[in-house]
């Protein structure tokens, strides 16, 4: 019965020694893929938002006041594409040389800090964009008098003081933090999902209009012209929806498995991972849709790789 019995427990020894090196294989895999997305995505994020920011800057016809507010949510994603994800990668090589407690001070007095502020800023911007398109379409004669550059620059801001704080406050009173932040993202999701709801429903009265009623041809410009920045701004919120969507369904999967918090710390950071590519994903999305945008930035890249022939 003795032997019976030491041969069960060095089975099931072998089987938990096994299943710890198949799991420490695999956090060592989702590290090195994490490093690889970060590090290509960190060049191209923090590129084409300054990008975006110097098309509209510099040129005239993109100083709309929808183009206006993207340029300002592309200066909040290249500043995670600038802090959160150089930071990620640091974390991210860190660990994977174990040296975890020099991984966690980057963690929890960079990364996510940065991270933190750099989301709470561009949701405080996406409600911004989506408000602006909601007074251009449902309350057109109040834009001229409720959107002015003094009001953007005021509220733009007041956004980054408040994300900042939320990176210098975490410090001191995390957990008032969080619940403000916490608190802020479900306003957010609650604005920005009943604002679309309104200008759906008011785009399909502007569309019934154009059909059925004699229109001047000014109105119908019009009117394709704030449904087109309309249709951008759902893809970028779309583009939010979608890394947050993916991020959930990973961590979901990891739950699934039973890991405890300490063993899932990685799977976690790649939702991070997922969500910071949100940043790279907007100015793609401005690009497709905005031709005048594609001719300004497409030469840069034609005489970059006229100078670097060999890349």
């Amino acid at each position: 019965m003795e032997n019976i019995s030491r041969e069960i427990n060095l089975k099931l020894s072998r089987n938990a020694s096994d299943e710890a090196l198949q799991l420490q294989l695999t956090e060592r895999v989702v590290l090195i893929i994490q490093i690889i997305i970060t590090t290509t995505a960190c060049p191209f994020t923090i590129l084409l938002n300054i990008l975006v920011i110097l098309a509209v800057k510099k040129t005239p016809r993109l100083q709309s006041k929808a183009n206006i507010l993207l340029a300002c949510l592309a200066a909040t994603d290249a500043f995670i594409g600038i802090t959160a994800q150089p930071s990620s990668v640091l974390d991210e090589l860190f660990r994977l040389i174990d040296m975890k407690s020099v991984a966690l001070i980057i963690r929890d007095y960079i990364h996510s800090g940065a991270l933190l502020a750099g989301m709470t800023n561009s949701l405080l911007h996406l409600m911004l964009v989506t408000f602006e398109r909601l007074v251009a379409i449902k309350f057109t004669t109040h834009h001229p008098f409720l959107i002015t550059e003094k009001n953007i620059k005021v509220s733009v801001a007041i956004f980054w003081i408040i994300a900042l704080c939320t990176w210098a406050l975490r410090y001191i009173i995390p957990f008032v933090v969080l619940f403000t932040v916490g608190s802020l993202v479900a306003i957010s999701i609650i604005f920005i999902a009943i604002s679309y709801v309104i200008l759906y429903r008011e785009t399909l009265r502007h569309r019934k209009r154009i059909m059925t009623e004699q229109i001047t041809q000014q109105e119908l410009q019009n009117f394709l012209r704030e449904n087109k920045a309309l249709k951008t701004t759902v893809y970028v919120v779309g583009s939010l929806v979608l890394c947050f969507t993916l991020s959930l369904i990973f961590l979901l999967s990891v739950i699934l498995k039973g890991l405890s918090l300490e063993e899932s710390v990685y799977f976690v950071s790649f939702c991070r991972v997922l969500i910071m590519l949100d940043s790279l994903l907007n100015p793609l999305i401005y690009f497709w849709r905005d031709k005048e945008m594609r001719k300004i930035v497409l030469p840069f890249f034609s005489r970059f790789i006229r100078v670097n022939p060999s890349n």
